[in-house]
């Protein structure tokens, strides 16, 4: 077999894979674990058959701090209390983000980037969406699919679909029925997900001004999130929206201020009475989710007291029954603590979350914000402020419920800072 003729036909079709798999990562982790592992294995093959270097994307020193932490949660196996479903967990879950970021740098971005050709109204929709530039694609594709989604949680809405999980209490919220969930696993974790789809959806409403029917396809985008957001009742990521919205008032649109206060009584509206029970339980101090949720917090105070080099990759389901303070039952299992921060500190102890820190608040955050406002076109500075909106959205949503231990949203915070630092050199490749 011609493996050099092979390798050619695959370098071809691998940036349709990558496109494709970035699509379905909100719709069924299975199938998209298939995907990331297909792209990845062509993507490896190429490589090594062609021995094509890869684009220099990051700098030495970022590319340093990544492989410190893949290193820092490999080793942390060790504390874990049960090394083999720790081991098999990080193949399963880091093997995939390092995948998908292996595929991204090389092939989510090509030089020349230019969206001129896909703003002329010429050409099919399909030729004026290849013009655009590769990493607007591939937000394109993650911004499509969340129609979808969007609008099935909205469906199950309306008729009333509930799913197999209780997720709420129907004596504390008598008017709450139905939380959506849409095609992820649960309600919280939808909300997580549509919380980064307002906040690109807002970034590029923001800079298409210019551009009516664009910017009526992201209001649109935004408000059929918004409203699936609603459905799902999830406190913390409805203040998680909030804060992204504030913050686009605030950084990049001092106008806004009455249209999202508009928008947000016009919630309230729709919402009636079961959205009025969940936030005035936010501060009723009764809330057995709430209460549920500073436990949580507390317990995994302990474990880093206790364990300050962590308890392991996947570790915290281990350790949590001898914590579990708030219960005293030693057979309540725990995957995560409620609070992204305290999660990966408890994992991958003091090390680990100031690798983790490093990465996504000094390499990616910085990216994205010198994007928002020093972006040589209006794509890359709506790139840069969809990422520093969502990243207000990530902590602050954060701070209550660890929706990125699910896989695919984990996958999506990879992508999202990979695309950041695409564009970052690309608009570095354009200031030369």
């Amino acid at each position: 077999m011609d493996w050099q003729k092979l390798a050619d036909k695959l370098d071809k079709k691998i940036y349709l894979m990558l496109l494709f798999t970035v699509a379905v990562i909100p719709l069924r982790q299975e199938f998209t674990a298939f995907c990331v592992s297909m792209t990845f294995l062509a993507a490896l093959f190429v490589a090594v058959v062609q021995k094509k270097q890869a684009p220099q994307v990051l700098r030495p020193w970022q590319q340093g701090a990544l492989w410190v932490l893949v290193a820092i949660s490999i080793i942390s196996i060790y504390f874990s209390r049960d090394r083999f479903i720790s081991s098999w967990n990080w193949l399963y879950v880091v093997g995939q983000y390092c995948a998908l970021f292996f595929v991204l740098l090389r092939y989510g971005w090509r030089e020349q980037e230019s969206c001129q050709a896909a703003l002329r109204e010429q050409g099919s929709l399909w030729q004026r969406f290849q013009s655009l530039p590769r990493p607007l694609q591939l937000v394109g594709a993650f911004l499509a699919v969340s129609v979808f989604v969007s609008a099935l949680g909205i469906l199950q809405k309306v008729l009333g679909i509930a799913g197999e999980g209780i997720w709420s209490d129907p004596d504390q919220f008598p008017d709450l029925k139905v939380r959506v969930y849409s095609t992820l696993v649960n309600p919280n974790i939808l909300a997580g997900y549509l919380v980064l789809v307002i906040a690109y959806a807002t970034a590029f409403f923001n800079v298409a001004k210019s551009r009516l029917k664009l910017r009526l396809i992201f209001l649109g985008i935004g408000i059929l999130a918004a409203l699936c957001l609603l459905y799902t009742y999830s406190r913390g990521n409805w203040l998680a929206c909030a804060a992204v919205l504030l913050a686009f008032c605030i950084l990049f649109c001092h106008k806004a201020f009455v249209p999202v206060l508009a928008g947000g009584a016009a919630a309230l509206a729709v919402g009636g009475a079961a959205v009025m029970q969940r936030l005035a339980s936010i501060t009723s101090g009764e809330d057995t989710s709430a209460a549920l949720r500073i436990a949580y917090m507390e317990s995994t105070v302990a474990v880093i007291e206790d364990f300050p080099w962590g308890v392991g990759w996947c570790g915290y389901r281990f350790v949590y029954p001898d914590y579990n303070f708030y219960l005293d039952d030693t057979s309540v299992i725990m995957y995560h603590c409620h609070n992204i921060f305290l999660n990966v500190f408890a994992e991958l102890g003091v090390q680990g979350i100031l690798a983790f820190l490093l990465v996504w608040w000094g390499i990616f955050l910085p990216a994205g914000w010198r994007l928002a406002y020093a972006g040589r076109t209006l794509w890359l500075r709506a790139m840069g402020r969809g990422y520093v909106l969502a990243t207000v959205g990530i902590a602050i949503g954060g701070l209550t419920d660890h929706v990125y231990f699910n896989t695919q949203m984990g996958l999506l915070f990879w992508l999202l800072g990979g695309l950041t630092m695409l564009c970052a050199k690309i608009n570095s490749d354009r200031n030369m």
